[in-house]
């Protein structure tokens, strides 16, 4: 076994430090980066020291739909990298490392000759002189391909350059699968954020001491607090003092891992009452103890205060119904005297009975015929006025 020279050692350390560099700020990309864009680029700068990156791309797998995109590229001859369908029956070479599960060093002579004996789709692009690929694994899964590649030198890369990219491949692999899963954490609180914040209800969450420790926008506007003040406020301060022994009761079941949906009055800052449709459910932590409630507050103020309008109006309509008097049908009367039977078979005088069946009142006085004659004396000619169907 040959004894390594001095310079060679020397530059085995050299190359040792450079990857530990390399190591180093790609962790520290992950921390520093705010995109999956820009950690790309970062990686692709830091290993630039250690191996030839003059063409240089990153691949990401999809296995659910065995699929290649390549979201970052830097290529001095291929400009672009169509994505990849089915890259089981694929003959790229990334796709070969995918399959293979392992790190593949490859020179245009054999590249050729591969295609010529695949039976798969070979993909349009220009064959280097050199390529090599290695895999980007995680604990669960291969997520993707790093790939180096040269066209216009062969000898380029070699085994040490493959050991320096296998090396790093772990680190960006782990790295990635972080950024994607921040990204995807981003987007998704970005996501519920834009509907907590627009939607016409008041939503919040609560410790397992009942204290707000989360409020939207339109549930301080419905209180009339603003969201610093509700924020660590006991729930209870929103209850008017009748109420609080309910809402303790349903809070036990509430721990107890029931949902509900009820009507509840609530107190504004300034002491107005407020009705609303409350939505609860709990929150249950990782090791399935209460943790506390979440719900979901929709004002019904305007809605009850209608329907008790409605209510009133009915009533009064019920009331109003119920004292008008009207008459209907046949009435019985006296042909002689003129009076009226009525429903107990007694004879009424017409006034009696028009006023026990009728809002009607009675104003007594004497027509012409019976002036003249209990008063012939005061009923002079023409003085008194008949209506002119009287016969």
């Amino acid at each position: 076994m040959t004894t390594p020279s001095y310079r060679e050692l020397a530059a085995r350390l050299t190359r040792l430090e450079a990857i530990n560099t390399a190591l180093c700020r790609i962790s520290e990309a992950v921390n520093a980066t705010t995109s999956l864009q820009e950690l790309y680029g970062k990686i692709h700068l830091a290993l630039s020291p250690v191996v030839d990156t003059t063409n240089f791309y990153i691949a990401e797998y999809a296995k659910e739909d065995d699929s290649l995109c390549f979201p970052y590229i830097v290529d001095s001859v291929d400009l672009c990298y169509p994505p990849v369908i089915n890259v089981s029956r694929t003959a790229s070479l990334t796709a070969d490392v995918i399959r293979d599960q392992k790190p593949l060093l490859i020179r245009k002579d054999e590249i050729l000759s591969r295609r010529a004996r695949s039976g798969l789709t070979i993909p349009a692009c220009t064959p280097a002189e050199v390529w090599l690929g290695v895999p980007l694994k995680t604990p669960r899964a291969t997520i993707g391909v790093m790939a180096v590649q040269s066209y216009n030198n062969p000898d380029c890369y070699d085994g040490t350059d493959m050991d320096v990219l296998v090396s790093v491949a772990g680190m960006v692999a782990i790295a990635l699968e972080r950024k994607r899963a921040e990204d995807a954490l981003r987007i998704s609180e970005e996501r519920f954020r834009r509907i907590i914040t627009t939607v016409r209800e008041g939503i919040l969450s609560m410790d397992a001491d009942n204290r707000i420790t989360f409020a939207n926008s339109h549930l301080a506007e419905m209180f009339g607090y603003t969201l610093e003040e509700l924020t660590e406020r006991p729930f209870e301060d929103l209850l008017f003092e009748e109420d609080r022994q309910d809402f303790s009761r349903r809070q036990v079941e509430r721990g107890q891992g029931r949902d509900d949906q009820f009507e509840r009055r609530f107190k504004t800052k300034g002491g107005e009452e407020r009705h609303a449709i409350v939505s609860a459910s709990p929150i249950i932590d990782s090791e399935g103890r209460y943790a506390g409630s979440f719900g979901t507050i929709t004002d019904i103020t305007d809605r009850k205060k209608a329907e008790m309008d409605l209510q009133e109006k009915n009533f009064e309509l019920l009331r109003a119904m119920k004292q008008i008097k009207t008459l209907r049908g046949i009435v019985p009367i006296c042909m002689h005297c003129k009076k009226i039977r009525d429903d107990s078979g007694y004879w009424n005088q017409v006034e009696v009975y028009v006023r026990n069946h009728t809002e009607a009142e009675f104003s007594h006085g004497l027509c012409p015929d019976c002036t003249r004659t209990l008063y012939p004396d005061y009923a002079e000619e023409g003085d008194l006025r008949e209506d002119p169907g009287t016969v």
